[in-house]
C-alpha cells in the first residue's frame, strides 16, 4: 500500500507519533494522526483524497525521511533554506521537481464529520 508507506512518511515529518487507519477506499484514505499517545487530545482525524495509482514518488517519501530524520522541519515549515540542503540521494536534475511534489501534497482535516483545513508542508 504505497498511500500507506507515504502517509506515515509524511506525517512523520510533520512530528505524528502514529496513524491510525480508518477506512481505504479506491480514491481516498481515512484516519488519525497521532501525535501524543498519552494525550486524546493530541489527535487529528484526517482523508486523503489519492488513490495508489497517483501516490508521490519515492523520491517525495525520501525527501520527507531525510526532513524528519534530520529535524529539518518546524511544524509545517522546513527549517532551512532548501537550496542550503545536502540532498544526495536525489538525482540533481529531478531535485526541483520531487520538491515542487512534495509542496502540491495536500491532506485535509476532518473536524466533527467535516473537512476543515488541511496538512501540507512548505518552505
Amino acid at each position: 500500500m504505497k498511500r500507506k508507506l507515504f502517509l506515515e512518511a509524511f506525517f512523520g515529518a510533520l512530528g505524528a507519533k502514529k496513524v491510525l487507519w480508518t477506512d481505504f477506499q479506491l480514491d481516498k484514505v481515512y484516519g488519525t494522526v497521532v501525535y501524543d499517545p498519552t494525550d486524546q487530545e493530541e489527535r487529528q482525524d484526517f482523508i486523503w483524497h489519492m488513490n495508489e495509482s497517483n501516490v508521490p514518488s519515492d523520491d517525495v517519501r525520501k525527501l520527507l525521511w531525510f526532513l524528519s530524520e534530520n529535524n529539518l522541519m518546524d511544524i509545517d515549515k522546513i527549517a532551512k533554506p532548501i537550496d542550503e540542503l545536502n540532498i544526495d540521494f536525489i538525482e540533481k536534475n529531478k531535485l526541483e521537481s520531487v520538491w515542487n511534489d512534495l509542496f502540491d501534497i495536500e491532506v485535509r482535516m476532518i473536524d466533527d464529520g467535516e473537512e476543515t483545513d488541511r496538512y501540507f508542508i512548505h518552505d
